[in-house]
């Protein structure tokens, strides 16, 4: 096994390739709004250079504590139960983990037998929890030698849109990844916000800096203002959920 950083060095000395406007930091830890470094980790699925996979697409890097774990195997097989919702919606999934390449495919041979369903996405090996450490998922209240449940969501021009933590004894609600990166792909083509408990097809909110031309065209219906401070408007019923590939301004 065998993990590759590019330039510049980084805390550990680990070569790395940052966003220019972080090189002077001290300590660094993914925000939203950050470009995610580029790095090579070997995997299930072959080497992979992280830029090179995920450009183009929506990216759930998440880490988890290890392979033949009661919760980590019950997470797993729920991602790979809505792998056509993950296409459907252009997001790939790629898990962080300390469990060696072989481990981790012998472990997904038993999540298919045990569930029926086929882990279709890579699981990175993580050996010396280099990139755990570097991205903030070893937690040493937590546990110091396995990595807690972290999620990004990186979109497609590589910027973190969200981070999730989770601490090792909870599994993660795969429901609530795949809404929330609904919930921004709308917010990029359109422009709206999405309320509390929000699902596609909801009722959204509109700023006030989007014209009633842009609802129309975006939703095929009228806004509604409920009080001076909130404006919604319900979608059609016919709109479908298309995943975005570009943010807008």
């Amino acid at each position: 096994m065998t993990i590759q950083f590019f330039t510049p060095r980084g805390p550990g000395n680990e070569v790395l390739r940052l966003p220019s406007s972080l090189r002077r930091s001290v300590k660094w830890l993914p925000q939203i709004g950050d470009t995610f470094p580029d790095f090579t980790v070997d995997t299930t699925q072959g080497p992979l250079r992280f830029w090179d996979w995920a450009e183009g697409s929506w990216v759930h890097l998440f880490s988890h504590p290890g392979a033949y774990t009661s919760v980590c195997t019950t997470e797993l097989a729920a991602l790979a139960d809505c792998s056509s919702e993950c296409q459907a919606i252009n997001l790939k999934n790629l898990a962080l983990t300390g469990a060696t390449v072989e481990d981790q495919r012998a472990w997904h041979e038993d999540i298919h037998k045990l569930f029926g369903c086929v882990v279709d996405f890579p699981g990175a090996s993580d050996l010396n929890l280099k990139l755990s450490q570097l991205f903030g998922m070893v937690h040493d209240k937590q546990e110091v030698s396995r990595p807690i449940r972290k999620s990004f969501l990186i979109d497609p021009s590589l910027q973190v849109r969200l981070i999730f933590e989770y601490p090792t004894y909870i599994g993660r609600n795969i429901d609530e990844v795949l809404r929330v990166t609904k919930a921004i792909q709308l917010h990029d083509r359109t422009g709206a916000y999405t309320p509390a408990d929000w699902d596609h097809g909801d009722l959204v909110i509109v700023p006030d800096t989007l014209p009633e031309s842009e609802v129309r065209r975006h939703f095929a219906s009228d806004s509604v203002r409920l009080t001076p401070y909130l404006r919604v408007v319900e979608p059609k019923s016919h709109l479908r959920l298309v995943s975005g590939t570009q943010k807008q301004g």
